[in-house]
């Protein structure tokens, strides 16, 4: 008699397990599409909250590289607006294109060997800085780009 509560406590125990396990990896799932969909260009609390989950070297180097991507979309979507009104609220864009850029640029040259993709890097995030002009960081983080290329040699 003993015997059979234990068994049904263990498959009902072994049942729990399943359908958390399942919720888990559903949550999981389902975060992970969020942030792939969501732009972490500027968003502060999410890049912090990614970089302290995130100790696989290679999944932070996908992780800069979106940021890097995600700043770009920014630049470029912005684009138009910036050349005809110039507004200062896009000028923040740049700070944070400088900065994933560089982190980019810098494990591609220090960690995988790879000038060529670095120097791609680079002339994208300058070209697409250019409209820009006008913000009072642009020289600053231009001059920050121009001595990456130099330090590299890209």
């Amino acid at each position: 008699m003993l015997k059979r509560y234990w068994r049904s406590i263990a498959v009902a125990f072994g049942v729990m397990l399943v359908i958390w396990s399942f919720f888990g990896v559903k949550n999981y799932l389902i975060s992970r599409e969020k942030i792939e969909s969501t732009n972490i260009c500027q968003n502060e609390e999410l890049i912090g909250k990614l970089i302290t989950r995130n100790i696989n070297p290679f999944s932070k180097f996908k992780f800069m590289k979106k940021r890097c991507k995600d700043c770009r979309v920014l630049l470029a979507t912005n684009k138009p607006e910036a050349e005809i009104n110039q507004t200062e609220s896009f000028c923040s864009i740049l700070d944070d294109a400088t900065i994933s850029t560089t982190s980019v640029i810098e494990t591609y040259v220090k960690d995988l060997y790879d000038r060529p993709s670095a120097g791609k890097e680079l002339k994208t995030t300058a070209i697409l800085m250019t409209p820009y002009g006008y913000c009072p960081q642009y020289y600053k983080n231009m001059i920050i780009l121009v001595e990456i290329k130099g330090k590299y040699g890209l």
